[in-house]
Parts: structure tokens; C-alpha cells; sequence
């Protein structure tokens, strides 16, 4: 028989903040987490955090010439 292991997990560092964010909005990323089985809101909300900054990109305003 196997032996059971308990393996130290790394722990993510947290820091809570408090944000406002539009109801509607809210209401579509709790309904798209129950949807789709995802761990929590907090982890959906990080990982678009994540993408979006990952994938940012600025435009120049041309506007000025």
C-alpha cells in the first residue's frame, strides 16, 4: 500500500483590497464561475488581472498631429 504524503504547497501572498466593481459586471463573473465550475471569483478575477496586463497593449494618440 501506498504511503500517504503530505507535500508542502507554495502559498500565494495575498493582500486584500477593496474595489468597487459595476453590479452587472459582477453578476456576469459569478454567473461564468458557477457556469463553468471555476474555484472561486477571486482566482477568476486574478487571472483576467493576469491576461490583461499580459496582453496590454498602448496606442499612441495620433490624434495630435
Amino acid at each position: 500500500m501506498a504511503d500517504f504524503v503530505i507535500e508542502a504547497r507554495k502559498k500565494k501572498e495575498y493582500e486584500q483590497f477593496t474595489c468597487r466593481i459595476e453590479s452587472e459586471l459582477l453578476e456576469k463573473i459569478k454567473r461564468i464561475v458557477l457556469d463553468n465550475n471555476l474555484n472561486s471569483v477571486n482566482e477568476f478575477i486574478n487571472d483576467c488581472l493576469r491576461f490583461s496586463i499580459d496582453n496590454l497593449k498602448i496606442l499612441e494618440d495620433n490624434s495630435k498631429t
